[in-house]
């Protein structure tokens, strides 16, 4: 990885850090509930029916969280993709199409972030 990237797990810390929360403390305040956080994650992601309820039945509430405030704050939010005149890693180009982000990406998104997305891969 050239110095010209930033991995997105880094960007993370380091975004968390500039505003004095922990990932425990952004968590917290989020929605609990799968269906409200799926809706919302349907809402910036292409899913299928299957791919819908994978990342619902695979995922815990608080990993599906983390994922959709990422896909917020460092995809959908950010159209340059460089935090910190960085290019963030998945690139933006590489997990969006038209608008949202893809199963693809979701699943590139999860492998950076540390979350398992082997009970993805078949779908």
């Amino acid at each position: 990885m050239s110095e010209d990237y930033i991995p997105l797990r880094r960007a993370l810390k380091d975004y968390l850090k500039e505003h004095k929360i922990t990932l425990d403390d952004l968590l917290s305040v989020m929605d609990e509930d799968k269906e409200g956080i799926m809706e919302n994650l349907r809402k910036r992601v292409h899913l299928t029916k299957a791919q819908y309820k994978a990342l619902e039945r695979y995922l815990s509430s608080k990993d599906l969280n983390l994922l959709l405030f990422v896909i917020q704050a460092f995809y959908m939010l950010n159209p340059s993709g460089l935090y910190k005149g960085l290019i963030i890693e998945p690139a933006r180009d590489d997990v969006m199409a038209d608008g949202k982000v893809t199963f693809e990406g979701c699943k590139m998104i999860l492998k950076a972030l540390g979350i398992s997305t082997e009970n993805l891969e078949s779908y």
